[in-house]
């Protein structure tokens, strides 16, 4: 059997990516990028509990879902309350995620017939720099791992893999209505089983443990401003409900445009997902994770604006810390969201009038 070098160097690659993320977010180094993961570990009321051995979500309030509170707290567990442990934990547990990545990668652009053009995404900055920083890394590789086994029609398990992705984060159920389009009676009753399968267990015992941390998981997301969101910019209000709930509808309306649009089920898959991305109130940075396992179906159309939004994605975070606020124009993290908001737009439309609207023939989920 022949060795691809292409494929190696993906891996290869998407584990240099995981070790440069833990490198610039080592906590208690001077030149340090911030990151979410160490902060949950200094914040005082999540902090605390970890030290004390309490799991966020089952026995105190954490503003993710489960599979994420139990990475943290698996983490926490594995620390013996030290901060370099506790992140050294995390690290390690991540990198089955980058590896995940990387197979994803390498068989997307198998089926897209993107070859090794679609293999470039591996190198992502974002991955570097927002990897060791939240969940959107085991998120994304979950998606992968899920449209990958989708596509081989192995519909219980990939409906799996995307339940445990929905309970890491919940962009995984943004793929739901195309499979349901795409798939019949059987495959899409395995389908669904599968999510339930692997969501339902920890979201479950989330309910039971601690009853009132789904209420307050879903009140404390919408009552969250508006992070990130281009629109901002029109608005000029970070709480404004006519903001919120425009972008939520349009949002959700562009998803369901991307499922009942005819055409290959890979580019539509990029579509919802950047649909719901460039339409929700909170878009941030390590969100563009998400995107990595689709770039790979739709190389051609979206390479031209892939640096501008890679760019500017990594400048929000460099920018982010300065004597102004952030959150509101004309700051320079918002200018940043500007133009990457900018260069995903034209990133859909690309993809729209040479993956969808010239392309009608497809190898279909259905056999």
């Amino acid at each position: 059997m022949s060795v691809d070098r292409r494929e190696i160097l993906v891996y290869a690659v998407c584990v240099a990516s995981w070790i440069a993320s833990g490198f610039i977010h080592f906590p208690q180094l001077g030149w340090s990028i911030y990151s979410d993961i160490v902060s949950f570990w200094y914040r005082p009321e999540s902090g605390d509990m970890l030290r004390a051995g309490s799991a966020p979500c089952f026995q105190f309030f954490f503003e993710y879902p489960p599979a994420s509170c139990l990475s943290i707290y698996a983490s926490a567990l594995l620390s013996s309350g030290d901060t370099i442990r506790y992140y050294q934990a995390f690290f390690y547990l991540s990198l089955p995620a980058y590896i995940a990545i990387a197979w994803s990668i390498i068989r997307i652009s198998r089926i897209s017939g993107s070859g090794w053009l679609g293999l470039v995404f591996a190198a992502s900055p974002s991955l570097v720099l927002y990897g060791i920083y939240n969940f959107d890394h085991y998120a994304a590789a979950l998606a992968g791992l899920s449209t990958v086994l989708m596509l081989r029609k192995r519909y219980f398990i990939g409906g799996l893999a995307a339940g445990l992705g929905f309970a890491f984060k919940l962009y995984t159920a943004l793929l739901i209505p195309i499979v349901f389009i795409e798939t019949r009676g059987r495959e899409r009753l395995d389908y669904l089983l599968g999510f339930i399968a692997g969501a339902a267990p920890l979201y479950l015992a989330q309910a039971v443990l601690n009853p009132a941390g789904l209420v307050q998981f879903i009140e404390y997301h919408s009552g969250w401003g508006l992070e990130n969101a281009w629109y901002i910019w029109i608005f000029w209000d970070q709480f404004s409900p006519t903001a919120k709930m425009l972008g939520t509808l349009l949002g959700a309306f562009l998803v369901l445009q991307a499922a009942l649009m005819r055409g290959p089920v890979l580019p539509r898959m990029f579509l919802a997902v950047s649909s719901w991305l460039i339409m929700s109130y909170i878009f941030t940075p390590q969100m563009v994770i998400w995107l990595i396992p689709f770039w790979a179906a739709v190389p051609r159309s979206v390479l031209p604006y892939w640096p501008s939004l890679e760019i500017s994605n990594v400048a929000i975070i460099l920018t982010w810390f300065g004597d102004y606020n952030p959150v509101m124009p004309p700051s320079p993290p918002q200018v940043m969201t500007l133009i990457r908001a900018a260069s995903l737009a034209l990133m859909m439309v690309a993809v729209y009038r040479n993956d969808i609207k010239k392309t009608k023939i497809e190898t279909p989920l259905r056999g």
